[in-house]
C-alpha cells in the first residue's frame, strides 16, 4: 500500500504569530489533509522513529523533550496536535509540520520546522541628543536572540519614553527589520528626535483663593529658564504632570475647598515646536470648616484620650493633610499595642448650608498579633545575623509599629544597601502567618558595593603633588565589620594607617576597634612624626533604652618626635615648645548616632563628647587633659537637597602640653579658603636669632582652644553618575592660651573667628567619594589667596 501522509501543519497561520511562541490555535478536522485516512488506517500504529528536520540553531533533543509522542507509543492524532502547540511554544519557529509515514518497522514521524531568524545586530540611528549607550541600557532586545517582533515594538516604545523623560515631547521612535544572510536579521531603531519641548508657562484659570505661586510650588513640572540645561526644569513629562494635578488639588483640600474641580488642561505648542503653554481651569467651590469630631468602634483608651491626640479641632478650616496625619497617629497608637491590622476609617458628614464637615473616626482594631517569624531576603553577601541584630522586632513578641519603623531605620543606617525605590529605605513588609494571631515579617534588601580600591593622584596649591592609595571594606566578608589599609603622601604629610572595627564583638553588644598608624606632618614651622595606635571598646549605655547612645573607652600609645623647621621657615628654636616623647592616654567618649545612613547621611544627627587624660601613672611623657565636642545635624530638603551643619569645639590643658598637641585650623576638612593648618596664634620670631636687629615674621605656635563651624548645602547635579554640588559657609579659629573663645587677640574678627564661603562638587565615584572645592576667605590675611582650590578623597561630615 503506498504510504499515506498524516499532515498536521499551520505554516501560513503561524508566520503571522509574534516570536514569543504563545502556542498554536485550535485545529479543526478540515485543516488536516489525510486526517480521516490516518484515523482509519494508521491511527494506533506503533511509532518506530521520530526525525527532526530543519533545526539548525535549536537542538533536536529540545524539540523531542517537549513532545508527548515517543518512540514505541501508539500514533495518536490528538497527541500530535498538542505536540505542534508545544513545539511552537518554544518560540523558535515560524512553521511546524508533522508527517507520519508507515514502514514495515512501524510509523516514522518526521517533524519539519522552519526556524525564525536570529538577530545579528541591533542598531540605533538618528539619535544625537541622547547617547547610544544610554539608549541601549533600556533595550532587552539583544544580538543572537530569536526575532520577536512584539518585543521589538515594546523596545521602540521604551526608547520613545526615554526621549519624553528628557523633554523631547515630539520625538518618535520606529523600527525596521533588515534581512541578512544565513537566516539572520538586523533590527534597526529609527529615532526622529525633533526639538526638545520646554514648558514656557503654566497658568491657572479660576483660582481666586489660592495663588499661582502656591500651586506651582508643589508641582514637579516647572517653567523653564536659562539654567534648565543644568537643573532639568521646564521638562514636560506626562506621568509627572498627572501627579502634579493631584498634588495641586491637595493644596485646595488643605485649605478647606473640598469640592474643588480641576478641568482638563489645555496644552498648546508654539509654531517652532520648541515650547508649550499649559493652562489649567479650576472651579474652587466653597470653603468648609470642621464640625463635630467623634470616635466609634473599638476605643482603646477613651474618647477623651483619643481626642487629645488629634491635630484637627472643631471650628478650624478643614485640612486633608492634618486628617491623614491624625489617622496615622491613631493607627500608630493601636499598632504599638499589637493591633497590626487596625483600620481607621474617617466617616464624613457634609453640611452644605453651614459649610462644615463632621468627622467620625470608625476604628476596627482587629486581633492582637505576634511575630511568627522574620525572613531576610536579598542579602547575597551580608550574613543574616548582621541584619537581624539591628532589628527591634523579635519572633514570638507582640507586633509594634514603632519597633518596625525603628528596625527599618537601623538596617538602612548600616549603609550596606541601596535605598528601596518604593519607600526610600529598606523595606519590611508583612503578611499573614499560619493563624490570624500570627504575622510574618519580610526584610527586603538590595546590596550595594561596600568595598573600594583606589589609587589616585592630585595637585593642591598648598600640598603640591598628592598621592593616595586605599583598600577599604565597610562590610568585611559580609560580617558587618569595617577594615581599611590606606596611605597618603604629599609635600606636607605622609600617612600610613590600618583600621579595623567590629561593631558587635564576639556577637555581643560590645564594639571593638583598633588603629595602627605612622604619620609625618609638616606644620609649617615644625615637623611632627608619630608612630602608634589605639584600641577601643564601646557598649550601649546600660539602663538606657536608646541603644544608639554608646560609651567608648580608648587607649592610645604614641611615640612622638618633633623637628624644628618646616616648609615655611628654617630651624627656629623656641624654649620649651618642641619636645619628643611618649603619649599614653585614655579617652572616654559618649556618642549619640541617629543618622539615617552612616556612610552618606541625609537626615538625623550625630553627637559626641569626649575627655582624654594622659597621666604620668600611664607612663606618658606628656601630661595633659583634652576635651572635645562634635555636633552634626542633617536635614532633607525638597528636590533632594541636603543641608548639613557641624560644630567642633576643643580644649587642651596641662603642665607641659607640647606644640604638637595644640590646635591648628584651616584646610578642606576645617575652615576652607585658608591653607592647611595656618589658622593659629602667632608670635614674632627673628629671622636671624643671633641678630637682635633682624626682621621678624609671624610664627605659628598653635592654640589650646579651637572652635569650628561648617555649614553645607548639597544638591544634585548629575544624580545618575553620583555628582552633587555644594555651597558652604565655614567659620572657626584656634585661640591662644591668653584668649577666650570668640576672642582673637591679633585680629579684629566677628565672633573672633575667620569666615569663608565657597562652592564645589562631589563625585561619589566607584573608587570612593571625591571632593573638589573652592574656598573664598571673607576675612583674609595678607598672605591668603583670593580663592583657594583643594581636592581630597573622602566624605565631608
Amino acid at each position: 500500500m503506498p504510504p499515506r501522509l498524516l499532515a498536521l501543519g499551520l505554516c501560513a497561520l503561524f508566520l503571522a504569530l509574534p516570536a514569543s511562541g504563545r502556542g498554536a490555535p485550535a485545529i479543526g478536522e478540515e485543516s488536516l489533509p489525510g486526517a480521516g485516512e490516518a484515523r482509519d488506517e494508521e491511527e494506533g500504529a506503533r511509532i518506530s522513529e521520530i526525525r527532526i528536520e530543519g533545526a539548525r540553531r535549536a537542538e533536536p533533543a529540545a524539540i523531542r523533550a517537549v513532545m508527548a509522542t515517543r518512540v514505541g507509543s501508539a500514533l495518536d492524532r490528538r497527541v500530535l496536535r498538542e505536540d505542534i502547540r508545544r513545539i511552537f511554544g518554544l518560540g523558535f519557529f515560524s512553521d511546524v509540520r508533522i508527517d507520519a509515514e508507515p514502514t514495515p518497522q512501524g510509523v516514522v514521524v518526521t517533524v519539519t520546522v522552519v526556524e525564525r531568524p536570529a538577530i545579528r545586530e541591533v542598531r540605533i540611528e538618528g539619535n544625537d541628543e541622547i547617547s547610544t549607550d544610554d539608549l541601549r541600557e533600556k533595550l532587552d532586545v539583544k544580538p543572537f536572540q530569536i526575532l520577536d517582533r512584539a518585543a521589538v515594538k515594546r523596545n521602540a516604545a521604551k526608547l520613545n519614553e526615554q526621549y519624553v523623560e528628557k523633554g523631547f515631547f515630539l520625538a518618535s521612535v520606529g523600527y525596521r527589520v533588515v534581512e541578512a544572510p544565513d537566516n539572520q536579521v538586523d533590527v534597526v531603531f529609527e529615532v526622529n528626535e525633533n526639538s526638545k519641548v520646554m514648558v514656557k508657562e503654566i497658568s491657572f484659570m479660576g483660582n481666586e483663593k489660592i495663588s499661582n505661586d502656591q500651586l506651582k510650588e508643589v508641582m514637579i513640572t516647572k517653567e523653564g529658564d536659562f539654567l534648565s540645561f543644568l537643573t532639568g526644569s521646564g521638562t514636560y513629562r506626562e506621568e509627572l504632570f498627572q501627579r502634579d494635578m493631584q498634588v495641586a488639588q491637595g493644596v485646595y483640600y488643605d485649605h478647606g475647598y473640598i469640592n474643588v474641580k480641576f478641568g482638563k488642561p489645555a496644552v498648546s505648542i508654539t509654531p517652532d515646536k520648541r515650547s508649550i503653554y499649559i493652562t489649567i481651569p479650576i472651579e474652587e467651590g466653597e470653603q468648609y470648616s470642621i464640625g463635630a469630631i467623634d470616635f466609634a468602634g473599638d476605643i482603646l483608651t477613651s474618647k477623651e484620650d483619643l481626642a487629645s491626640r488629634m491635630t484637627v479641632h472643631g471650628g478650624e478650616i478643614f485640612s486633608r493633610s492634618k486628617l491623614q496625619a491624625d489617622i496615622q497617629a491613631l493607627t500608630n497608637l493601636y499598632q504599638d499595642d499589637a493591633y497590626a491590622y487596625v483600620n481607621v476609617m474617617p466617616l464624613t458628614a457634609v453640611n452644605a448650608e453651614e459649610r462644615t464637615v463632621d468627622l467620625t473616626f470608625e476604628i476596627d482594631q482587629g486581633k492582637k498579633v505576634r511575630w511568627e517569624r522574620i525572613e531576610i531576603v536579598g542579602n547575597e553577601k551580608t550574613r543574616d545575623k548582621v541584619i537581624r541584630r539591628e532589628l527591634r522586632i523579635y519572633e514570638g513578641e507582640y507586633f509594634s509599629g514603632t519597633a518596625l519603623n525603628r528596625s527599618k531605620a537601623r538596617v538602612t543606617a548600616l549603609g550596606f544597601f541601596e535605598p528601596d525605590p518604593r519607600t526610600g529605605t529598606v523595606e519590611i513588609s508583612t503578611r499573614k502567618g499560619s493563624s490570624d494571631e500570627l504575622i510574618v515579617g519580610v526584610v527586603e534588601v538590595k546590596e550595594k558595593a561596600t568595598g573600594t580600591f583606589q589609587v589616585g593622584a592630585g595637585f593642591s596649591s598648598v600640598e603640591n603633588f598628592i598621592a593616595t592609595a586605599q583598600i577599604s571594606q565597610s562590610n568585611f566578608f559580609g560580617w558587618g565589620q569595617s577594615a581599611s589599609l590606606s596611605a597618603q603622601i604629599s609635600s606636607l604629610r605622609q600617612l600610613y594607617q590600618i583600621q579595623f572595627i567590629e561593631p558587635y564583638f564576639l556577637d555581643s553588644n560590645w564594639t571593638f576597634a583598633f588603629d595602627l598608624y605612622r604619620t609625618d606632618v609638616d606644620y609649617g614651622g615644625f615637623v611632627r612624626k608619630a608612630m602608634g595606635g589605639d584600641v577601643t571598646f564601646g557598649h550601649p549605655l546600660p539602663l538606657v533604652e536608646n541603644d544608639d547612645l554608646r560609651l567608648f573607652l580608648t587607649y592610645t600609645l604614641e611615640d612622638v618626635s618633633v623637628t624644628t623647621g618646616g616648609s615655611q621657615v628654617g630651624g627656629v628654636r623656641l624654649f620649651g615648645r618642641f619636645k619628643d616623647g611618649l603619649t599614653s592616654s585614655a579617652r572616654l567618649t559618649l556618642t549619640w548616632d541617629a543618622r539615617n545612613n552612616r556612610l552618606f547621611p541625609s537626615k538625623g544627627f550625630y553627637q559626641s563628647a569626649s575627655v582624654e587624660e594622659a597621666p604620668s601613672w600611664l607612663g606618658s611623657d606628656f601630661r595633659y587633659t583634652r576635651y572635645t565636642g562634635v555636633s552634626r545635624w542633617y536635614f532633607e530638603l525638597p528636590w533632594r537637597f541636603v543641608f548639613k551643619t557641624q560644630g567642633t569645639v576643643g580644649y587642651i590643658r596641662g603642665p607641659n602640653v607640647p606644640v604638637s598637641e595644640l590646635y591648628f585650623v584651616g584646610g578642606i576638612n576645617s575652615v576652607r579658603g585658608y591653607p592647611l593648618r595656618t589658622v593659629s596664634p602667632t608670635i614674632p620670631v627673628a629671622t636671624n636669632g643671633n641678630d637682635p636687629q633682624s626682621a621678624t615674621f609671624p610664627y605659628l605656635i598653635g592654640g589650646n582652644k579651637q572652635l569650628v563651624f561648617n555649614n553645607e548645602l548639597e544638591f544634585p547635579i548629575f544624580e545618575k553618575v553620583g555628582i552633587r554640588g555644594v555651597l558652604f559657609y565655614d567659620l572657626g579659629n584656634a585661640f591662644a592660651q591668653n584668649a577666650n573663645f570668640f576672642n582673637d587677640k591679633q585680629f579684629d574678627l566677628f565672633l573672633g573667628m575667620f569666615h569663608s564661603v565657597g562652592f564645589g562638587f562631589r563625585w561619589f565615584s566607584p573608587i570612593g567619594p571625591l571632593r573638589f572645592e573652592w574656598g573664598i576667605p571673607l576675612t583674609p590675611r595678607p598672605e591668603d589667596q583670593r580663592i583657594l582650590f583643594e581636592f581630597t578623597i573622602g566624605n565631608s561630615f
